[in-house]
């Protein structure tokens, strides 16, 4: 809302049993009042309480609900609100209650009172020492209100009669809605094939004003668009718009959607979707607005020729509204915002800006790392000082195994003052991952160094330069690394089977076996722990402990070699060399080409 709020409180206005809210403004309207109208909300049950002993209003009780679900405790409170005050009826929530309720009630007095057999959806009327006085059925139908001048000038205003429809009939959310954005988004581009087979892009329409429509075949109103597309693609390619859509259906209704378009007579472009499509403008949906919620289909983004999303239409598209939007995209900040808001305003001070550093980090996490890597390069261009930006870029480019990228973009955010506080700390880190990787240890142990200098208890630089020491042998050191990264980390599955490996290498057998065991109890499916388990069995002379290892983690992990090597040699050794074979065939259906595995069965025979 745009006024200056001040204070609310939280009452249940209509008696159904659903906590309204009564919001208190400094300007007007000075009183507004929300009603809750969810739809089948699950059950509940509300309190009244008046003291005798104790205090009238009982301030102080606490109330026990018990059901078959679980238990919970809520106390009677006053001054809960700034300058206002909540109602003092008690509500609780009883998620998939079925039966009757048991509660408690401590009053502020010591006595504990226990009620039983409690109906659902009621009110409870209870005065200290007594049974309940009264019980009270929510109203099944809240009723909504029209606006009324609540506090006009000139005494109390008239009561208004309460409507015989609820807000839940007459006021229906809007099915279509259109948005001009304050600040223009990047549109996502894509490569992909239309329905004859051809690959289409985006980026291949740039410099054009592009109507971008998404869709699915059993939605009667992407087919009423569908057919509007079709009288007017070719007209609106002529004025300067071009039509692409992108069919959102399962890959396997691909024929269903072809005898859509082929039955319809289809004229104009229909992209196959992909999940990664899908997946990528759902989550730009998600973030453009406050209120986070996935794509609805049918949606559509009007595209500048630059390349920018300007306008978003959910639901049915408007053909004439479209034709006006499109020659008249606003080109300025001031157009924009006059476009974009229902009022005018003066704004000296005010920038709009898109979080494009936001977008990276998600599209990062969710494995789109073109888009993540657009997004961060965005962001850096509109503040070409963010370490976090560099970060972002070195992080996608690490995942794409690009190094030398990777090494400059850390190597340029360790040089930036960094707005988060581990973004250094990371940066550091990666660049001694990045040497490692290469084979330079000796290179990597001072980054890893530098990171742990901003933050000592930087877990994975921690595991990381403990690692490097186990490298070089240098198994004190190591030691005393991964001890500390365990006291940060105690559940980390890296960090105890590290400093196990360490122990191992130290032949102090019993630690190794605990932290082993630790980092599988953490990770029960960590092969290369349950591998090395199986190895120090084996060295401890526990040989069906050590087979009973390597079969556990071939069932887990089947793609990894190691353990049906070793299994197949504990076979060997022991004179059956039929068990062995069958073990290394088995590797050879995962990897047929393991060198190791056929020379092992060459020397078999």
């Amino acid at each position: 809302f745009l006024e200056d709020g001040r204070a609310f409180a939280l009452a249940d206005f209509d008696h159904d049993g659903r906590l309204e809210v009564f919001l208190k403004n400094r300007n007007g309207p000075q009183l507004r009042l929300l009603q809750n109208v969810m739809k089948d909300l699950a059950p509940s049950i509300a309190f009244r309480l008046r003291g005798g002993k104790s205090n009238r209003d009982a301030i102080g009780a606490a109330i026990t609900v018990e059901t078959g679900l679980g238990r919970q405790t809520r106390m009677l409170q006053a001054g809960s609100g700034f300058l206002s005050q909540h109602s003092k009826e008690v509500f609780f929530g009883l998620g998939e209650a079925t039966g009757p309720v048991r509660a408690s009630i401590r009053w502020p007095s010591g006595l504990v009172q226990e009620l039983h057999d409690l109906p659902l959806n009621h009110r409870v009327w209870v005065e200290e020492g007594t049974a309940p006085s009264r019980f009270e059925a929510f109203k099944a139908n809240p009723q909504g209100l029209k606006p009324s001048s609540f506090g006009a000038r000139g005494g109390t205003a008239e009561a208004v009669p309460l409507p015989k429809t609820s807000l839940r009939d007459s006021d229906p959310l809007p099915a279509n809605v259109e948005t001009w954005l304050l600040v223009p988004v990047a549109a996502p581009d894509f490569s992909l094939p239309v329905l004859n087979g051809h690959a289409r892009t985006l980026a291949a329409l740039r410099g054009k004003v592009v109507l971008l429509n998404f869709w699915v075949a059993d939605s009667t109103i992407c087919q009423q668009d569908l057919k509007v597309f079709n009288r007017l693609h070719a007209r609106w390619a002529t004025q300067g718009l071009r039509l692409l859509t992108v069919n959102l259906d399962d890959p396997a209704d691909a024929e269903k959607v072809r005898t859509l378009a082929r039955d319809g007579h289809l004229s104009f472009p229909v992209v196959q979707g992909s999940d990664d499509l899908a997946g990528t403008y759902n989550i730009l949906y998600r973030y453009l607005f406050d209120r986070h919620r996935d794509l609805s289909l049918p949606t559509s983004f009007l595209i500048s020729g630059g390349g920018e999303i300007v306008k978003i239409y959910q639901g049915s598209v408007n053909p004439d509204q479209v034709e006006q939007d499109f020659r008249h995209i606003p080109q300025t900040a001031a157009e924009r915002l006059a476009k974009a808001l229902p009022f005018p305003g003066v704004s000296d001070t005010l920038e709009f800006r898109r979080n494009y550093l936001n977008y990276g980090s998600i599209y990062f996490q969710r494995g789109y790392l073109d888009q993540a890597e657009a997004s961060f390069r965005l962001a850096l261009h509109d503040d070409p000082a963010s370490a976090e930006a560099l970060y972002g870029l070195g992080s996608v480019y690490l995942k794409q195994e690009k190094s030398s990228e990777a090494r400059e973009s850390f190597e340029r955010a360790t040089r930036l003052q960094a707005s988060y506080p581990d973004t250094l700390a990371n940066a550091w880190n990666n660049l001694g991952l990045l040497a490692t990787r290469e084979g330079r240890t000796a290179e990597a142990i001072p980054y890893f160094q530098e990171a742990l200098n901003l933050n000592p208890d930087h877990l994975i630089a921690l595991e990381n330069l403990g690692n490097a020491y186990r490298q070089q042998k240098n198994w004190d050191e190591a030691r005393k690394l991964l001890e500390r990264a365990v006291a940060v980390g105690p559940q980390d599955a890296e960090a105890n089977y590290s400093l196990g490996m360490v122990f191992a290498q130290l032949n102090e057998n019993d630690r190794a076996y605990e932290y082993l065991q630790r980092a599988l109890k953490a990770r029960p499916g960590y092969p290369e722990a349950l591998n090395n388990l199986g190895v120090l069995y084996l060295r401890t002379r526990r040989r069906d402990d050590a087979v009973a290892s390597f079969e556990e983690c071939i069932r887990v992990a089947p793609a990894f070699d190691q353990s049906y090597m070793n299994l197949a040699r504990v076979y060997a050794l022991e004179g059956t060399p039929d068990k062995a074979r069958i073990v290394l065939l088995e590797l050879l259906k995962q990897h047929p080409g393991h060198v190791q595995a056929q020379t092992a069965l060459q020397q078999l025979q």
